[in-house]
């Protein structure tokens, strides 16, 4: 047992709800699927469309870059839905 073990797999756990939207269990099951399909690819072509210059390393690089761009453009999540607030 290590003090980090299960680090990464939370970062993408959490990564993975917020790209689905928090609270929608329907939206996390998408975002972890296309976060694992999108971490499969860019470990196994990566080092092809750089020509070599980053290979299956960079693949969380990768995962957190998304993350980032899902919460630029769609801050609810790819299934989230805006809520009202009442006054």
């Amino acid at each position: 047992a290590h003090y980090n073990m299960g680090f990464m797999l939370g970062l993408k756990a959490f990564t993975a709800a917020v790209m689905g939207g928090v609270g929608n269990l329907t939206g996390a099951l998408l975002g972890g699927m296309v976060l694992g399909m999108l971490e499969t690819f860019a470990g196994s072509y990566l080092s092809v469309f750089t020509l070599g210059a980053a290979g299956a390393e960079y693949k969380d690089l990768l995962a957190f870059a998304i993350l980032i761009l899902v919460l630029l453009f769609r801050p609810s999540g790819l299934l989230g839905e805006q809520v009202a607030r009442k006054a």
